[in-house]
């Protein structure tokens, strides 16, 4: 039986639960995570929307990562041999989904973070940030490339196979901007788990795109 899909609130659930253990991977444990937010709620509520975007931040990069190296493992064939076809594209299409709604509220939740400061004009338009404002462009241009990207997959038969794998192309621009702008804007990029989400993602897509060019030159996929 092909998978067409969980339900958007177990999916929803789902991420409220990879949301939970991010949470602790900033404090250490479940019982620090949890009384680092009931402190923050106490003595700083203005953090929350600051620590959240944070959060949301790794979900939604994580949540991109996945989606790329499952959509090139796809390509190369990879997961027949494990899968057998029983997972479908659908998968790929659900991770960009929840990577693009997690992507936009990182962005809208920094607009309520009174330390930067964030406007709409800033989180809208390239390099109008006065924070970083070349890390800040490059997240935006990720953002809008992953929304071009979703959205011609729903309207793939309409606009034809053919200019629907030219415009997806731009899936490694955009998470190539995607891992600049988590590198140069992301205040934990420099934690030991950071990097391993980093280095790990690059060497998968890295792997899985080598294999597929080295497909196409043996023509190894047609046999």
């Amino acid at each position: 039986m092909k998978y067409r899909g969980l339900p958007r609130a177990v999916q929803a659930l789902l991420w409220m639960t990879f949301f939970g253990v991010i949470g602790i991977a900033f404090y250490g444990s479940l019982p620090a995570a949890v009384a680092a937010i009931f402190h923050l709620a106490d003595v700083a509520p203005e953090k929350i929307p600051w620590m959240t975007s944070r959060i949301t931040a790794f979900l939604a990069y994580g949540a991109l990562a996945a989606s790329s190296i499952y959509g090139l493992a796809m390509t190369t064939k990879t997961l027949d041999f494990f899968a057998r076809r029983t997972v479908t594209d659908r998968l790929h299409e659900d991770l960009s989904f929840w990577g693009l709604l997690l992507g936009a509220t990182h962005a809208i939740l920094l607009m309520f973070d009174d330390y930067i400061q964030f406007t709409w004009e800033s989180i809208l338009v390239p390099f109008a940030a006065s924070y970083r404002p070349d890390a800040v462009a490059w997240g935006i241009f990720a953002l809008y490339l992953t929304a071009l990207l979703v959205l011609t997959s729903k309207a793939r038969r309409f606009i034809g196979l053919r200019l629907w794998r030219a415009i997806h192309l731009l899936a490694f621009a955009a998470f190539g901007l995607l891992t600049a702008h988590g590198l140069a804007a992301g205040t934990d990029s420099g934690t030991p788990w950071a990097r391993a989400l980093y280095v790990g993602a690059v060497t998968l897509i890295a792997f899985f795109f080598a294999v597929r060019v080295l497909q196409k030159i043996t023509g190894a996929n047609r046999r």
